[in-house]
């Protein structure tokens, strides 16, 4: 249909026209709102774990990702030019001897015995010895006294309490291998048939656990106190699922200490319940999360791990360049700092931390050209407007700049958040392997269990040992120095 054509029908059919204008205006708005829908789509399936906070395990591996912030490594693969690696040696003293003597002369074939050697080769073999079940049986005599005939029996030792019982060993290696290794019940159960051929029920092995988990109740109690009195300390949160219901791990934690609650819910219910941080003085490390700005009673420190992230999804989904911009800079800051602490600074200059301040609320100021203001004729809907997620993180970057750059004024304030995020990993491997928590109890014991060991590694403290230890009334309790 030509366009004379088109007026000559609207001309003589204007109810027709009319319904197709109508009709046309409908199909617009429905091409609109799906243009939004598309564009939201597509951003959902461009987040990974680099520009969103997805963990890594979420990523696609067959699609690699650019980052334009990060360059490509020159360094090869393996040990760097310098590195002090880590050979087998020669012990002193060996745990067995073999001597090997010659018998006759490859020569003549004359028997060489009794006669002395001149000089001797060590060769050193490295191995396990074999596991078995090691039973020592504990015999408590009776004597009868010859003087006033009093029947005396021997006293078992203190531990030694039934006829048959499992020992301390044992029950460190089974809470070693649950709570640091994650292994399940069923396969604790098959490695120790596997390796002594005597076969432990998944009854006792919660026991074993639930006993460390009794004895490790001062130790917990402790821990709490002290990280009080921490000058640095991180926090977060993950969801494990108990029972096929989504329940939440809260994490304190420091460079020597960690300490782990559950609770059934994630917010500020949980967190006074666990009565750490709303009692906490110090600097509270930790992500953008708006619950934990509701305490005043600590100074906060934002993750900018979480921050870059969110700046290159930003990016990648805008295409502005003040995202970029801030990018840079927040990682150039980082480089300043960290060159510093090589150098044994303990602050970088006014002048240098002035010019970062600068050009950061230069960025922040001109950003806001790429937002202009809602359209006030616009049909007003409940609540707030809806802002673009580069907005959001404008508008935080903006309202807290303090918490935001706090590392560059304060060297002992770390740029990200990630040893609390490390100490939550392995969570997240325990229910990969060994799916949901059969009970909340059994949530409760791990927790309680992998926060000991977790503070013993930082340590470097043995695990068996230090498990071992916590069983006679002996829990490792790391000094109150360091963050």
């Amino acid at each position: 249909m030509t366009e004379q054509e088109a007026i000559e029908f609207c001309k003589n059919n204007p109810e027709a026209a009319a319904k197709i204008i109508l009709m046309v205006e409908e199909l617009k708005r429905i091409i609109a709102t799906q243009e939004i829908r598309i564009k939201e789509l597509e951003a959902k399936l461009n987040m990974n774990s680099s520009n969103s906070s997805k963990p890594p395990s979420t990523d696609n591996k067959l699609t690699k990702t650019k980052n334009k912030n990060s360059s490509k490594s020159k360094k090869r693969r393996g040990a760097q030019k310098g590195h002090k690696g880590k050979s087998l040696k020669l012990v002193a003293n060996a745990d067995k001897v073999e001597i090997l003597m010659p018998t006759k002369c490859k020569c003549c074939n004359k028997s060489l015995k009794n006669i002395n050697s001149l000089k001797f080769e060590k060769r050193q073999l490295f191995d396990l010895p074999t596991v078995k079940m090691y039973v020592t049986e504990y015999q408590a005599y009776s004597v009868e006294c010859k003087n006033c005939h009093t029947i005396n029996k021997a006293e078992f030792p203190d531990n030694i309490n039934a006829t048959t019982q499992y020992g301390d060993n044992l029950k460190s290696f089974v809470s070693y291998l649950n709570a640091y290794q994650m292994l399940p019940y069923e396969r604790i159960s098959e490695i120790i048939e596997d390796l002594t051929t005597h076969k432990i029920s998944t009854g006792s092995i919660y026991n074993f656990l639930n006993t460390h988990y009794d004895k490790l109740e001062s130790y917990e109690k402790t821990i709490k106190q002290l990280l009080l009195k921490k000058d640095i300390l991180h926090s977060d949160e993950t969801g494990i699922n108990i029972q096929g219901t989504l329940h939440w791990i809260h994490l304190a934690s420091t460079s020597t200490m960690t300490y782990y609650m559950l609770h059934q819910k994630r917010g500020k219910v949980a967190m006074d319940d666990m009565g750490i941080i709303p009692n906490y003085k110090g600097i509270l490390v930790h992500d953008h999360w708006s619950v934990y700005n509701k305490y005043n009673n600590c100074t906060h420190s934002y993750c900018n791990a979480h921050l870059l992230r969110e700046l290159k999804g930003v990016s990648e989904k805008e295409n502005v360049k003040w995202s970029e911009d801030m990018h840079t800079l927040l990682t150039n800051m980082n480089i300043a700092v960290c060159r510093a602490k090589e150098n044994n600074k303990q602050e970088l200059s006014l002048a240098q931390i002035q010019k970062f301040i600068k050009y950061y609320e230069k960025i922040t100021l001109s950003a806001n050209n790429y937002y202009p203001p809602p359209d006030k004729n616009a049909q007003k809907a409940r609540g707030r407007p809806k802002q673009e997620k580069g907005k959001n993180l404008l508008d935080r970057l903006s309202k807290y700049q303090d918490e935001t750059l706090r590392f560059l004024n304060d060297f002992r304030v770390p740029f990200t958040n990630n040893l609390a995020e490390r100490d939550l990993r392995m969570i997240k491997v325990k229910e990969k392997i060994s799916g949901s928590f059969a009970s909340f109890k059994g949530g409760e014991i791990f927790c309680r269990i992998r926060g000991y060991i977790s503070t013993l590694k930082k340590n470097n403290i043995s695990v068996l040992q230090g498990l071992k230890s916590a069983l006679v009334g002996q829990a490792y309790i790391p000094s109150v120095g360091g963050c």
